[in-house]
């Protein structure tokens, strides 16, 4: 028997979609949920397919990454999704954010690549086009394939046409901006960053504004950047994740970004302050995430002569390099310990105090 009120779904769909554009997560997933069981009982399996999207963007949106993969696999696997390219697209996407989230980069890779492609059949589908190339652009750049990464970003760039609306064009040129900061192209990082910036607005997505300077931060401290500018990023966004209040990742991943500041800048007592009690709860952070705090930690506790508590997160974050499929950062782990250690003996040889 058809429901009597065939729109009642399509009202609760759109009441969902104000509590999640407001934040209000659990209240957006529980309502995007009712509409998606009227939606059944209505016949109109698309909005069904809409609002269990919209429960996985909830899901993505608290940092509950286990279930937010559960999920995206769930319609990535619906026969609804088989039939439409946009919803290919949009699934596949999501999974792909979910396993980078997760650390596992070589499968998010492939799968934003195989979304890209079809969205890439049907012009229509820019938008998500779009969604897809980030995707794949940031699982590449995080795995430092920075070639596949940069090429990725050219064909991105492509697609930002005056056509596109400013908030999207704004997330497409600060993924770009990442690439060329991670790969020594300093210049180029901070054009396309502004090129973001002027597009991106506190006033319309406060959140956005806070994850943006937060990531402009990260790439500018990786360049070894740490100016006024830098600086400026980094308050710009600790105060947009005070007024969003921003999920417990949230604000553990932004106190990583002022620890590295502290280090770059000499403050080791800070950086310390900061990172022995992140690195204690960093399992809620993606792999990758935890192994670079752990990175961080151990560089830190080396110039502040603790050498024995170094080696213990020197070994800690080579592991979780590992565990995120990135052989190369554990190596550089590696590599950085074997020099420290070469430093270390020419120090002693020529009778200079070193790191004990």
């Amino acid at each position: 028997m058809q429901s009597p009120h065939p729109a009642s779904h399509l009202v609760a769909g759109l009441t969902a979609r104000a509590k999640w554009k407001e934040r209000d997560f659990n209240e957006a997933y529980r309502l995007a949920g009712e509409a998606a069981s009227l939606a059944g009982i209505a016949g109109d399996e698309e909005s069904w397919w809409n609002m269990r999207y919209l429960q996985a963007e909830c899901l993505r949106d608290q940092g509950r990454i286990e279930e937010y993969l559960t999920l995206a696999v769930e319609l990535n696997d619906h026969s609804l999704t088989a039939s439409s390219p946009e919803f290919g697209a949009k699934a596949g996407t999501m999974v792909a954010v979910a396993l980078q989230g997760l650390g596992r980069l070589p499968e998010a890779a492939a799968m934003a690549a195989d979304a890209a492609k079809l969205a890439a059949r049907d012009a229509e589908l820019l938008y998500v086009q779009i969604l897809a190339q980030r995707a794949l652009i940031a699982a590449l750049a995080e795995s430092r394939l920075l070639d596949d990464a940069w090429r990725e970003c050219l064909v991105l760039e492509t697609l930002l046409t005056d056509d596109v609306d400013e908030d999207t064009a704004g997330k497409g040129y600060w993924v770009i901006g990442n690439v060329a900061f991670l790969a020594d192209r300093v210049d180029d990082g901070g054009r396309y960053h502004d090129l973001a910036a002027e597009r991106l607005s506190p006033s319309k997505d406060v959140d956005l504004w806070a994850r943006f300077n937060r990531a402009s931060a990260e790439m500018r401290l990786q360049a070894k950047l740490s100016d006024a500018a830098t600086l400026r990023c980094i308050e710009r966004a600790e105060l947009a994740t005070d007024i969003v209040g921003g999920s417990e990742r949230d604000h553990l991943e932004m106190s990583l970004v002022r620890a590295h500041w502290y280090f770059l800048s000499g403050d080791m007592k800070q950086a310390i302050g900061i990172l022995e009690p992140l690195c204690a709860r960093s399992s809620i952070l993606a792999t990758q995430t935890s192994a670079e705090a752990h990175f961080l930690l151990a560089r830190t506790l080396l110039e502040s002569s603790r050498r024995s508590d170094a080696l213990a997160m020197f070994e800690e974050a080579s592991t979780l390099f590992e565990q995120a499929a990135l052989p190369e950062r554990s190596a550089a782990v590696r590599e950085y310990l074997r020099l420290s250690d070469e430093q270390r003996l020419s120090d002693e040889q020529r009778g200079e105090p070193h790191g004990g």
